[in-house]
């Protein structure tokens, strides 16, 4: 750190000693030598001349400055002896630039930029980096995954957590590309660069408008259904979901009057098709029934071998970080746990 601010003063200083040798007299071309400069220019001089430059006026220049006009004064003056030159044209009305002050103004402007750039510079140096860890949540999960979030914030309040709703599909290639550190999805995971293991498994529902007479229905079959518009997610969102519902139906010897969106129900247009329907509508776990603009929807469980799919945990096998590790770990623990109490 010390260097990297010794590095920043050294520029600073230079700059300043380029501007005091280039300045020109305000009614010639002839640069002043450099044996003119006296400094040292502090910046509290440059402060004061960028005020009185900006506002061509000492008055309103020492009131944003929170001091006296005579001491202003007096700074400007000291800061003109030092360079050997004249930067303002004091009259009864104001002030204006000489040739010269313009030429310093702006290089005091660029000046006062570094210098707070070195002074954010150093502090950044100081602090810690902060840990961070993107998790990817897939539709449906954010229920199952939210006590994860909790019970490892607790523990390391000093990780910082960015969860972003991703469809299983596209969670891989945003592991693959580093936008997010962990994954909870459906299958398949199909990349050699990833790992993952099975939390659970989440059991299908349907979800269809409360009216509808299955609505009241304790479980339904396909064959209750094989009438209904099936209303389904585009495949590349979530291909296990998409191959896993169609399967279903064709184990049953049945074909769905397929209706493909690529909503699900908790967006609004998912809830407005069905609501509206358009057909019914085949997910899992947390598809619960909503309401909009007062019709309820209803999520009834499907009655079928099979139909049931696994969530799983999927994270870079390159990954180095501890604390995309200690996250893994903690969900791990969140699961078992959550496994034992439904034995």
């Amino acid at each position: 750190m010390k260097t990297r601010l010794e590095s920043a003063t050294l520029l600073l200083r230079a700059r300043l000693q380029q501007t005091a040798s280039l300045v020109q007299y305000p009614l010639g071309d002839v640069a002043i030598p450099h044996r003119y400069y006296n400094g040292p220019v502090e910046f509290r001089h440059l402060r004061y001349f960028i005020a009185v430059a900006e506002r061509l006026n000492f008055s309103r220049a020492a009131q944003h400055l929170h001091i006296a006009q005579p001491p202003l004064s007096r700074q400007i003056r000291q800061l003109e002896d030092e360079i050997g030159t004249q930067l303002l044209e004091r009259n009864p009305h104001g002030v204006k630039l000489t040739a010269a002050g313009a030429v310093f103004l702006e290089e005091a402007r660029k000046l006062m930029l570094q210098s707070e750039h070195a002074v954010h510079a150093a502090k950044a140096a100081q602090k810690k980096p902060a840990q961070v860890v993107r998790i990817g949540i897939a539709s449906g999960l954010g229920g199952a995954v939210s006590q994860v979030i909790d019970e490892h914030a607790q523990r390391h309040a000093a990780v910082e957590l960015q969860c972003k709703d991703i469809f299983s599909g596209p969670q891989i290639e945003a592991l693959l590309n580093h936008e997010i550190d962990v994954g909870f999805l459906r299958p398949p995971v199909d990349s050699a660069e990833l790992d993952s293991e099975v939390l659970f498994e989440q059991e299908f529902v349907v979800v269809l408008p409360k009216r509808h007479p299955l609505a009241k229905r304790k479980s339904v079959r396909l064959k209750d259904l094989a009438s209904e518009h099936l209303i389904i997610f585009e495949r590349p969102l979530s291909s296990s979901l998409y191959d896993k519902i169609l399967g279903l139906y064709r184990k049953q010897k049945l074909t769905p009057h397929l209706t493909v969106t690529h909503a699900e129900t908790h967006e609004e247009a998912g809830k407005v098709m069905v609501a509206s329907g358009q057909g019914i509508f085949i997910g899992v776990g947390a598809m619960v029934s909503t309401s909009l603009s007062g019709v309820d929807l209803a999520a009834v469980p499907l009655n079928e071998p099979g139909a049931k799919i696994e969530v799983l945990m999927a994270w870079r096998k390159s990954e180095k970080s501890t604390a995309v590790f200690n996250f893994l770990n903690r969900a791990r623990r969140v699961f078992r746990r959550a496994k034992h109490k439904s034995l």
